[in-house]
């Protein structure tokens, strides 16, 4: 039984795709932020995660703050254009991802832009 509920965490585990935000204040302390987690597709959801924390690290280094993982501010964190006439929905771009007309890290990019809500600006 304890075997099992091990086995069953680590599993879970295995399909979840974290992470946080590390930055200092010009004051100097360290703070974290925008804890992210997407647990679907570990191929898709490693782009989601690095989409938003770059995002957030943009965000931060606007405001003075050092981010700790610089190169999370050199990301281009465009998307594709939606096919002509159509706007990106989870379910447009899933379907695109299946037919293999957009890729692991295009799909992650516009599942998080719809997350955050970049398609209502």
């Amino acid at each position: 039984m304890k075997f099992s509920s091990i086995a069953f965490s680590l599993l879970l585990l295995a399909g979840c795709t974290t992470g946080r935000l590390e930055y200092m204040t010009p004051e100097g302390e360290t703070k974290f932020a925008c804890e992210v987690e997407y647990t679907w597709k570990p191929s898709v959801d490693k782009y989601a995660v690095e989409y938003i924390l770059s995002y957030c690290a943009k965000q931060a280094a606007e405001k003075g703050n050092t981010v700790i993982r610089r190169e999370l501010l050199e990301l281009d964190l465009s998307i594709p254009k939606p096919p002509k006439g159509k706007q990106w929905s989870f379910e447009l771009a899933k379907s695109l991802h299946e037919q293999e007309k957009i890729n692991d890290k295009q799909y992650g990019y516009i599942v998080a832009h719809l997350d955050l809500g970049h398609d209502k600006s």
